[in-house]
């Protein structure tokens, strides 16, 4: 007569196989939500770039904001929208809270462009993601090696 059930082998060989499957998938779903987290930044930048550009396209001029808005030291956790700044004046402001702080550099020589700059560190680490976009350059990543 046998006995139903399985070996301590068998248990041991299939523990070992969760374990190494644990060891893949964690880091690839911290990975997936730093990235989904980051994914806020570009669209953004992209929204300010558009209302950058309608409002030198109505009133044949540009507004800089220099001091990145949020105010602040930048952590991870999502931070509340603050008004008074030129991007009331452009009429932009984001959905909700944001994780990351946003900018915009004029540059007057020549021809009159801007810079969208958008920094965001979504893990905390102190080195930020950057993206850029300008009149005609789409939003740039630069990876300062934060969640690749």
């Amino acid at each position: 007569m046998f006995k139903k059930g399985f070996t301590l082998v068998e248990l041991m060989i299939v523990v070992a196989i969760i374990g190494i499957l644990a060891a893949i998938a964690i880091p690839n779903f911290m990975d997936m939500q730093y990235r989904a987290k980051r994914a806020e930044s570009p669209a953004n930048v992209d929204g300010i770039k558009t209302a950058e550009m309608g409002y030198d396209a109505a009133f044949d001029t540009l507004i800089a904001v220099t001091a990145a808005v949020p105010t602040g030291a930048m952590t991870k956790a999502q931070a509340n929208w603050t008004s008074g700044s030129g991007f009331d004046t452009l009429g932009w402001s984001p959905d909700g809270k944001v994780r990351g702080q946003y900018s915009i550099i004029t540059v007057a020589t020549g021809i009159q462009d801007f810079t969208v700059v958008g920094e965001i560190d979504v893990d905390n680490d102190d080195v930020d993601a950057r993206y850029t976009s300008t009149k005609s350059i789409n939003t740039t990543f630069h990876n300062n090696n934060d969640t690749f």
